[in-house]
């Protein structure tokens, strides 16, 4: 199994550790996988709903990076401050330019909204393939429109 060059991108949320491996098993290539989270997971909160979907969210990337590393996906995180537009696209600008000629795919089934919004506002730029999984077992791919920048 080739697993060169195919840079998968997921945002954060609760259930992502549910979603991966269905990901995974779709998209068999995956060589690395980078993980986005909004700055605000990692702030404490008074609200102990807060609080809690926060430690979940945490929890699950914490779960997704083991899941890769049984199966040597090498993982890293990112940490999108506010505003999430212009913090997206600097990481995805960095994650491009370290990643020539890779493929690039979007797992948008967690995360706040503005994360999510911003990532599959990026996809097509980079040529992206953008997935949800709303049941966290099934993948389905969102057909974007083809918008790729050339190097």
């Amino acid at each position: 199994m080739d697993r060169t060059e195919h840079v998968h991108i997921i945002s954060a949320g609760e259930k992502i550790q549910v979603a991966y491996p269905a990901l995974i098993r779709k998209l068999p290539t995956i060589s690395r996988t980078i993980v986005f989270t909004d700055s605000t997971i990692h702030e404490g909160s008074a609200d102990p709903a807060t609080e809690r979907h926060r430690l979940a969210v945490r929890n699950a990337a914490c779960a997704v990076q083991e899941i890769a590393a049984s199966l040597s996906i090498p993982v890293s995180r990112e940490l999108i401050f506010p505003p999430s537009y212009g913090s997206v696209r600097s990481a995805l600008t960095r994650i491009r330019r370290e990643n020539p000629g890779a493929r690039f795919t979007f797992d948008l089934s967690g995360g706040s909204k503005e994360l999510c919004m911003a990532l599959f506002a990026f996809a097509p730029w980079l040529g992206g393939e953008v997935y949800l999984s709303f049941d966290e077992k099934t993948a389905r791919h969102v057909p974007l429109p083809d918008r790729t920048v050339s190097s």
